[in-house]
């Protein structure tokens, strides 16, 4: 069973983006030391000064950790399509992903959210995986 290594953001207020509402970001980061894999499971809406903030912490925990040994997956699967000043927030993002040994993200399951992941990622030259479930996460992790 993996455990927290990160604090967990447990806003659920809604953002209203066009005529839809959507749940405000939830992440939740557990360690898997039998994997040597971080496991970030991302639910609802990023705001703009929330996902820096969130960015910010998590890249300052980067330099005490060995990340050419370690694993990354990022389950996106409930996450919500981004406002437009996001994207270069994500695209630094990915260029920290490729300090891992794996990443994988695994695909929204809302098409514009999914096609927004795979839009930034060229521009920062990532190196990772984009697939469909958590099991095709694991696989690629554990081959």
């Amino acid at each position: 069973m993996g455990k927290q290594i990160f604090p967990e953001m447990q806003h659920r207020e809604t953002q209203k983006k066009g005529q839809e509402m959507y749940p405000k970001m939830i992440a939740e980061t557990k360690m898997y030391p039998e994997f040597n894999t971080i496991f970030i499971s991302l639910h609802g809406f990023a705001e703009l000064q929330e996902t820096i903030a969130e960015v910010d912490k998590f890249e300052a925990s980067m330099p005490s950790l060995p990340l050419k040994e370690m694993s990354l997956i990022i389950d996106c699967h409930d996450m919500s399509p981004f406002k437009p000043d996001i994207l270069p927030v994500l695209e630094r993002c990915y260029v920290m992903y490729n300090e891992f040994k794996h990443t994988v993200l695994v695909n929204p399951k809302k098409v514009v959210a999914k096609s927004q992941l795979q839009r930034v990622a060229p521009n920062a030259n990532f190196k990772g995986h984009f697939v469909d479930t958590v099991e095709e996460a694991w696989a690629i992790i554990k081959a």
